[in-house]
């Protein structure tokens, strides 16, 4: 993880967009508070796969913490978003080596595998939430039935958005910090 002044920019204006998302993302009232769809993770998806993990671990919490503050993301969100990142960033560290980019049908594959992830980790948290509530089934169905729409939307967002907005990082990155990188170890062989 290369620490320079433009990849610090980056990973702060992946922490703004994060927030600004989190504030734009769709809410329902649960009878236990409200819920917010944690559309924010696209873009921790898009500095994972652009960035690496480090970057992206680091825009996450950071994001994720602004937001748990401001009231517009929940536990619920926070847990999905944290156990969506991390087991794509083990899947990319365990089946890419350090210096080849995901390509695009992988970029398509692992968004297919974030929406997935999206919907079974929203639907689970919801059931426990329900569960927490009262101790019983019947109010955990209701839980699920409540989010279930925004689920699959949020589902279906992070299967679409997932690897557009990675190839609009990644290019960002490449073209912008990348650069700066190949810059100063040229001036530091001088």
């Amino acid at each position: 993880m290369r620490v320079n002044s433009k990849s610090v920019a980056f990973a702060v204006m992946a922490v703004v967009l994060m927030v600004l998302v989190g504030f734009g993302s769709v809410r329902f009232v649960l009878p236990t508070g409200i819920f917010v769809a944690p559309w924010a993770g696209i873009i921790s998806l898009a500095v994972l796969l652009s960035a690496g993990a480090g970057w992206a671990f680091l825009t996450t919490v950071i994001a994720l913490i602004i937001m748990f503050v401001l009231g517009t993301a929940g536990w619920v969100a926070i847990i999905d978003v944290l156990l969506t990142v991390t087991p794509l960033a083990w899947l990319i560290g365990w089946q890419l080596p350090r210096d080849q980019d995901v390509t695009h049908q992988q970029l398509i594959f692992l968004g297919l595998v974030a929406g997935l992830l999206q919907l079974v980790l929203i639907e689970g948290g919801l059931a426990v939430a329900g569960w927490l509530f009262d101790g019983q089934g019947a109010t955990a169905w209701v839980f699920v039935q409540l989010g279930f729409f925004t689920s699959i939307l949020t589902a279906l967002l992070y299967a679409v958005l997932t690897p557009l907005l990675a190839i609009a990082a990644r290019w960002l990155w490449q073209r912008w910090v990348t650069p700066a990188d190949n810059n100063d170890s040229d001036n530091s062989d001088k």
